[in-house]
């Protein structure tokens, strides 16, 4: 099974300035994984201490949102994921 995720900007850095990524899973969480195998400096990113999405992290499975249920959103083989950080502010 091959997923494509997409990288926003600010996580270039710790993907080697790649854009695109291929991992394999059949749900986002798995997907997640996966990708943290391949960058590990992603890990903290994207996960807090007890392995739960960052609260500033939001996923899109083909252009919708994962939420609730990201982590457990089943995703199907040539599905896109699309990792995005979520900018509060004033």
């Amino acid at each position: 099974m091959s997923i494509e995720v997409k990288i926003s900007p600010s996580f270039f850095r710790y993907t080697d300035n790649q854009q695109v990524i291929r991992v394999k899973g059949n749900n986002v969480g798995k997907c997640l994984v996966h990708l943290v195998e391949q960058f590990p400096d992603l890990k903290q990113a994207l996960f807090d201490d007890k392995g739960n999405l960052q609260r500033h992290i939001h996923v899109l499975v083909n252009g919708e949102s994962a939420y609730p249920e990201t982590l457990a959103k089943s995703v199907k083989n040539g599905d896109n994921l699309n990792i995005v950080m979520l900018i509060a502010g004033g």
